[in-house]
């Protein structure tokens, strides 16, 4: 950066060389030697700012690579109330349009500032050394360039913070309706999701058009001032030439510096406007890596797990709900336990599931298993002793294979064929093309909901958990294919504590313990005959489910109770 800071100061000296010696004294080596060291400035500058671009360059995708590493690592281990509402697309947005932003301001920015600020304090040097009284003149400028500068910045610094964030709901408007584009075109709102995008797309387009008209404004009225300085010196020079203080040469020189003095000053007000993005996306970057995870520094290593879990005066709320979902939960389930929660949809059943597999931690209240606060476990080895099936099935792309190994990836074949086989899988994995190597797309978007409910459950019996949780597994499945699975479900649950979330009631007759839920709060708990004895919530649940599910009832009736 000093070679190629002085390299760009050289040539003007050069030209008052050429101009005091050359041509005033008519010695024409001089010029000679001025073109020749001019020509020589030159090449060595083009070869610094080559190695500089070079050097740059590699360092920025290093950086690039590492810090979009850490973020996205760190993504992977906040909970989940961290991607509730649009908070998936600004996490996104953070893992690429963010880290790009500051990337390019290290890559590039960086080093203009850094090369601008020396320039700038040289030229000022060389100035001085000049003519000190002449710099008098430059200086009347500045007051008016640093208050246009100031409130620039802050224009600016308001503008791109809110384009970042707009961008941020841009792209999580296209990614909700391009997950539900079918609904959409099912029911003929595409109009709808494309007046939702264009309206958050022209709210980022007019921030970015403030943002440049901020620019048009900035750039010209520096450009303005350079040219006023150099009016105002040229006229005082003149008259200094006249009067013999200096000579032509310098006073050129002291034009071309002046020239040369506001270039870094308009590459700094260039730079701010990359230095503006970084700033903005280091900021979003920071909150979004500040954001505490479940694991904690002093976490407990976690080994075999009894099973036993304990809710105490458990409260949760979402922050994008107002009521709460869960208000002073009490339970005790010992281990090797089966329990079924019931209740109407949203009485908080799937909420204490994500509870004990640690997705959320408790507004208020305890979790606790083997009378340990869920929150002292290391959530890796925890999570290690569980086994998870949710609402909503998700696989990755890869073969059959891969998505019931993905919990344990050094699972041989045989092993995955028996988890498979145990949770009456095997028939369905065999129907399809090429069997255990038959490729999955993402999302299992090539396979039915049944398929992949099956395959969420072999994936759970391979990990052999020591407590297994089950949020609506047969939601998807034939009542044969049901049948089968509840079977095996009560099977694989006989040796472990299960906690089981269930639409229907035709496993809970089958369960140590069934606790009904509605509104957040237990109403009844106990076993299906003392239940159907008390005649209460878990009575009435029952009728219905008897009612609906009696042979004169179409199996289609069946299967929506």
């Amino acid at each position: 950066m000093a070679v190629q800071t002085c390299a760009g100061l050289l040539p003007p000296l050069l030209i008052r060389h050429g101009i005091d010696v050359g041509i005033r004294r008519h010695v024409l080596s001089a010029l000679w030697w001025a073109a020749l060291a001019g020509t020589a400035t030159v090449v060595i500058r083009w070869v610094v700012q080559w190695g500089s671009a070079m050097v740059a360059g590699y360092t920025g995708e290093q950086v690039l690579f590492r810090l979009r590493s850490v973020v996205f690592a760190h993504a992977q281990r906040l909970g989940l109330d961290a991607f509730e509402d649009d908070g998936d697309a600004q996490i996104v947005t953070a893992v690429t349009a963010d880290v790009e932003a500051i990337v390019a301001f290290l890559r590039t920015g960086l080093v203009v500032a850094v090369i601008s600020v020396v320039t700038l304090v040289g030229i000022l040097v060389a100035l001085l050394a000049i003519r000190a009284r002449l710099v008098l003149l430059i200086f009347t400028t500045m007051p008016v360039l640093a208050l246009a500068t100031w409130q620039f910045r802050r224009a600016s610094n308001w503008t791109y913070r809110r384009a970042r964030h707009r961008l941020g709901t841009v792209t999580a408007t296209l990614r909700e309706y391009a997950a539900g584009l079918r609904i959409a075109q099912a029911f003929r709102a595409e109009y709808r999701g494309l007046q939702s995008y264009f309206a958050h797309s022209d709210d980022y387009r007019r921030l970015g058009v403030r943002g440049q008209r901020l620019l048009a404004l900035y750039y010209p009225f520096v450009a303005l001032l350079c040219s006023l300085a150099t009016t105002l010196v040229l006229l005082d020079g003149a008259r200094e030439v006249r009067a013999g203080v200096i000579s032509v040469g310098a006073l050129v020189t002291y034009l071309l510096y002046i020239e040369l003095l506001y270039t870094p000053i308009g590459e700094l007000a260039q730079m701010f406007d990359d230095y503006q993005r970084a700033a903005v996306a280091a900021g979003r970057i920071r909150s979004l890596l500040s954001t505490r995870t479940p694991s904690s520094p002093a976490a407990r290593p976690v080994g075999t797990l009894r099973g036993e879990v304990v809710f105490d005066a458990v409260h949760y709320s979402y922050r994008t709900r107002e009521v709460p979902a869960l208000a002073g939960i009490n339970l005790r389930i010992p281990a090797g336990q089966t329990v079924v929660f019931v209740g109407s949809t949203g009485s908080g059943k799937s909420t204490l599931i994500k509870l004990v597999a640690r997705f959320y931690d408790p507004t208020h209240g305890t979790v606790r298993v083997d009378g340990c606060d869920l929150r002292e476990f290391d959530v890796d080895g925890y999570r290690n002793r569980l086994g998870i099936v949710t609402q909503e099935q998700y696989v990755f792309a890869g073969t059959v294979r891969d998505a019931i190994a993905y919990g344990r990836p050094d699972a041989t074949d045989a092993q995955v064929e028996r988890a498979a086989r145990e949770v009456a899988a095997h028939p369905m994995i065999t129907a399809l093309d090429n069997g255990y190597l038959h490729q999955v797309t993402a999302g299992g978007r090539n396979l039915s909901a049944g398929q992949l409910q099956l395959l969420a459950l072999a994936r759970a019996r391979l990990v052999d958990p020591d407590i297994l949780l089950l949020d609506e597994a047969t939601v998807a499945l034939d009542p044969a294919t049901e049948a089968v699975v509840q079977r095996a479900t009560l099977t694989l649950a006989a040796r472990r504590t299960t906690l089981i979330v269930a639409h229907g009631l035709a496993i809970a007759e089958h369960a140590d313990r069934i606790v009904v839920l509605e509104h957040g709060t237990v109403v009844e708990d106990g076993a299906h005959t003392e239940l159907l004895a008390a005649g209460g919530h878990y009575s009435r649940l029952w009728a219905a489910h008897t009612r609906l599910c009696s042979p004169e009832i179409t199996q289609l009736q069946c299967i929506d109770a």
